[in-house]
């Protein structure tokens, strides 16, 4: 089953570290840049997704598995 790119964080682009690590980087600059402008609503938003980036991405990333015959 193809769940997409953004749903699937197994895909082999997520594979390099950095990219990962990129990622959470530019979340965390989100919730800076609405911390800095003072948008409770939108802090709340990117915090969340910040909080999603390190939890999937960092925390419970497993590289994508080889697969056999293709």
């Amino acid at each position: 089953m193809n769940r997409g790119l953004m749903l699937d964080n197994s895909h082999p682009w997520f594979a390099p570290l950095y990219r990962r690590v990129l990622i959470v980087a530019l979340c965390f600059l989100w919730l800076v840049i609405e911390a800095i402008a003072e948008e409770p609503f939108w802090q709340i938003v990117a915090f969340a997704v910040l909080a999603y980036a390190i939890w999937a991405f960092l925390w419970k990333y497993e590289p994508p598995k080889e697969q056999d015959g293709e």
